[in-house]
């Protein structure tokens, strides 16, 4: 009987690259929502699970408003795309965090825009219970 090997980052994608953020950029910035993921932000739906370390160097670049599109294209990639699903690991969470650090949030609009276009419970604070 062999036993395998445990590689403790063997699951965790690649991070994002600048072209997948920039497309969910665009789209976080756009009136409407695309009914189905688009060409450029393929990459991202195996980052909508990721721990908030995976994440940790990737918003440092983006401006506030730059990290608010990105909330609204979380959000609503969760709500509108099978298998974006990110729940306690929605990476809306980890940019409300930044946010947070930055001193730019908690912002009553972005709140409450987060919760009239998503049913996550846990955005855009996070788990309690963690």
């Amino acid at each position: 009987m062999t036993l395998g090997t445990w590689t403790p980052d063997a699951s965790k994608p690649e991070l994002p690259d600048e072209l997948s953020l920039g497309a969910a950029l665009k789209l976080g910035l756009e009136q409407s929502f695309p009914a189905e993921p688009v060409a450029g932000v393929d990459a991202l739906q195996a980052w909508m699970k990721q721990p908030q370390n995976a994440w940790q160097d990737t918003w440092s670049h983006y401006s506030n408003e730059q990290l608010q599109a990105l909330v609204r294209f979380f959000t609503q990639a969760e709500q509108h795309w099978p298998g974006w699903q990110g729940d306690d690991k929605n990476p809306v969470i980890w940019i409300c965090k930044e946010l947070k650090h930055r001193g730019a949030f908690p912002d009553a609009e972005l709140t409450h825009w987060i919760k009239a276009h998503t049913d996550n419970r846990y955005l855009p604070y996070g788990n309690p219970l963690a």
